[in-house]
């Protein structure tokens, strides 16, 4: 029988980093990041980044990202930028119910799009979970119109498998999603 990992299994990763992204745990000094993700009208409402910030909010915020390796849910990371080592983002990779599954998610905050930092780290974090981390499977759940998530994720050789109709909810508002996969079979991309 197979044995697949879990997240106690798994030591975080030491920063993944590949000259341009740094992938690293978070750290108090990255308030600055939380603080401009709050302001974004997307992100607060599909993670648990704080809809109105303040220092304790913030800090309540980077806390949660460390809790879930030692509580066993998944590995939560900043996105920093390597130059300068500044924090402009997250991702995570989660534990699915499904063996040897993890669901990976991200953001980067506003002033750091569209400039190939979220593809890097997501390059970066799948092969770390699909290699080190021993999963058979990455997935992500996507709303069909972030065309800037889906093409992050098709660059990384994730493949559209199908929607889930009203799957998600956002507040009072019920989402259809995307389902892309990466597989630890599929072919280097």
């Amino acid at each position: 029988m197979l044995k697949w990992p879990t997240v106690t299994d798994l030591a975080s990763p030491d920063p993944l980093d590949d000259g341009v992204v740094r992938v690293r745990p978070w750290r108090d000094t990255d308030l600055s990041c939380v603080e401009q993700a709050s302001r974004d009208p997307r992100i607060p409402q599909g993670t648990t980044v704080p809809a109105r910030y303040t220092l304790e909010a913030g800090l309540a915020y980077i806390a949660r990202q460390h809790a879930r390796r030692t509580s066993g849910e998944g590995v939560s990371m900043a996105i920093a930028e390597q130059h300068t080592d500044q924090a402009v983002g997250h991702v995570n990779l989660m534990l699915r119910p499904q063996d040897g599954v993890a669901g990976i998610g991200y953001w980067i905050v506003p002033a750091a799009r569209r400039r190939g930092i979220a593809s890097r780290a997501i390059a970066l974090t799948t092969a770390w979970g699909l290699n080190v981390g021993g999963f058979a499977r990455v997935e992500a759940w996507v709303e069909p119109d972030n065309h800037g998530s889906r093409r992050v994720l098709e660059i990384n050789g994730y493949l559209l498998e199908g929607r889930l109709r009203s799957f998600l909810t956002f507040g009072t508002r019920r989402a259809d999603v995307l389902v892309y996969s990466r597989l630890a079979t599929d072919a280097a991309r």
